[in-house]
């Protein structure tokens, strides 16, 4: 992993709050009403293949572990909304060979006003024994 990626922003890509994929939500939570916070993540998928791909930040997945997930809510997401998904690396931190970055997504609703900010941290395993 590259720390001179810190900072880097990806183009926004769109994301419909969709009212099947909410329902399946709901089911598996058991929740009768509205979209589940954690309905998020959807959105981040759509986005992740940017950060990914990105030679230049040059994560190697495959010695990747999830290490946190956070959500910063300014209101709840709506079903049949359309948002655009806006990822960018907040920071990379580089301890002893492992890899700690930082992704961040902002949900931006039609207005541009952001909805949720949703905050993953990676970690890059050191190679080695």
């Amino acid at each position: 992993m590259d720390p001179a990626a810190e900072g880097t922003t990806y183009p926004a890509v769109p994301f419909t709050v969709e009212p099947s994929r909410v329902a399946a939500f709901r089911a598996l939570f058991g929740i009768s009403e509205g979209v589940p916070p954690t309905f998020v993540t959807v959105a981040e998928f759509a986005a992740f293949p940017q950060v990914l791909a990105d030679r230049h930040l040059g994560l190697d997945f495959s010695r990747v572990v999830h290490g946190s997930q956070g959500y910063v809510f300014r209101r709840p997401l709506r079903e049949g909304e359309e948002l655009l998904v806006r990822a960018r690396i907040e920071s990379i931190r580089i301890k002893g060979g492992t890899g700690f970055v930082t992704i961040a997504m902002d949900l931006e609703d039609a207005d541009g006003v952001i909805v949720c900010t949703a905050r993953s941290q990676m970690i890059e395993r050191a190679t080695g024994g």
